[in-house]
């Protein structure tokens, strides 16, 4: 049994390629990007497993090739560009391009395969967008995506849904939490940061941290090794009673509760509130938002985040210690 992960050699979907290849998985990885070593150490005795095929998820012909060459009967679709606002500006074209049409095109290459597993659809927590007046989400909940990543992933879950009914198609669509963790890097689909690494940027440099308050954004920080084990459980179900499932923490932590675990972590970071004018990372500072609910994945699949959050935190600072913060 083969099963292809689009955009296999970046942050969230080398640690699926390492579950699945450890645990005994024939994995190809198609990306756009060459394997770096990264990827070849995280992946450590697991890459005998692997088969790394380069190319575009916007090339139809391309994943439908490492399909047929590769024997693959099961398809993880987590490739994708995730923008900054900038980017958003300079390249809606392409934005759509991979992420929607992206979509269709592993779809289309997963339809083909005689026998095929399952589909699953990496989507995000971005498709919810702003929810007035609701205190938790969950996978019922109403999506009001803003953004073309949202809009895209959003768009895409439906569409992977509606190929599911219309082909007799396994699929699912999951949508992880806000990440942290071990290899959140420059990709080719992901050049922006999380707020964590372009705060631990600035402590880099030998600065302090200067915020402009330690609340919100109120996130629901979830440890990547986590979200891979959520993936890789819905890929390897069964017969699943849904078929979308939220991958997050259920909790949601502020700035300041992230810069206070930092602290006890790392002597020397230093931190303050300042005024705007003064301030090197400004931050929202609003209230909490509604916190994302796991209830449905815990009740089909027992899935709950098993890394503690200052544990999380702690082995995330070991891998920016060494490779820098990127």
């Amino acid at each position: 049994m083969t099963t292809l992960i689009t955009g296999g050699n970046g942050w969230v979907p080398s640690h699926i390629v390492r579950r699945l290849a450890a645990r005994g998985e024939q994995v190809v990885s198609f990306d756009l990007m060459e394997p770096d070593g990264m990827v070849f150490e995280l992946l450590g005795k697991a890459v005998g497993k692997v088969t790394f095929v380069q190319g575009d998820v916007a090339d139809r012909l391309a994943i439908s090739r490492a399909c047929l060459d590769h024997d693959v009967d099961a398809v993880i679709h987590a490739a994708a560009i995730t923008p900054r606002f900038d980017r958003e500006q300079r390249e809606p074209a392409r934005i759509v391009e991979v992420n929607l049409n992206g979509t269709m095109n592993a779809l289309e290459a997963a339809r083909a395969i005689v026998g095929l597993r399952r589909f699953v659809y990496v989507s995000s927590g971005a498709v919810w967008g702003h929810i007035p007046g609701a205190t938790t989400v969950d996978e019922d909940s109403p999506c009001n995506a803003a953004t073309l990543y949202g809009i895209t992933k959003l768009a895409s879950e439906r569409i992977v849904l509606r190929y599911g009914d219309l082909f007799g198609m396994d699929v699912a669509a999951v949508r992880p939490a806000n990440v942290y963790g071990p290899m959140e890097r420059v990709t080719p689909g992901y050049s922006g940061a999380t707020e964590l690494r372009e705060m631990l940027r600035i402590h880099a440099t030998g600065e302090e941290i200067r915020v402009t308050s330690l609340a919100g954004p109120w996130l629901d920080w979830t440890h990547v090794e986590d979200i891979a084990e959520g993936i890789e459980r819905v890929w390897a179900a069964g017969q699943l009673p849904h078929r979308i499932y939220s991958l997050t923490c259920g909790q949601l932590f502020s700035i300041g509760d992230v810069l206070h675990t930092w602290a006890a972590i790392l002597p020397d970071i230093r931190y303050r509130v300042t005024g705007p004018d003064e301030a090197n990372y400004p931050v929202s500072g609003g209230p909490p938002g509604p916190v994302p609910s796991n209830a449905r994945i815990a009740a089909d699949l027992g899935w709950v985040p098993s890394i503690p959050f200052a544990a999380g935190m702690r082995q995330y600072l070991d891998w920016i210690l060494e490779n820098g913060p990127q």
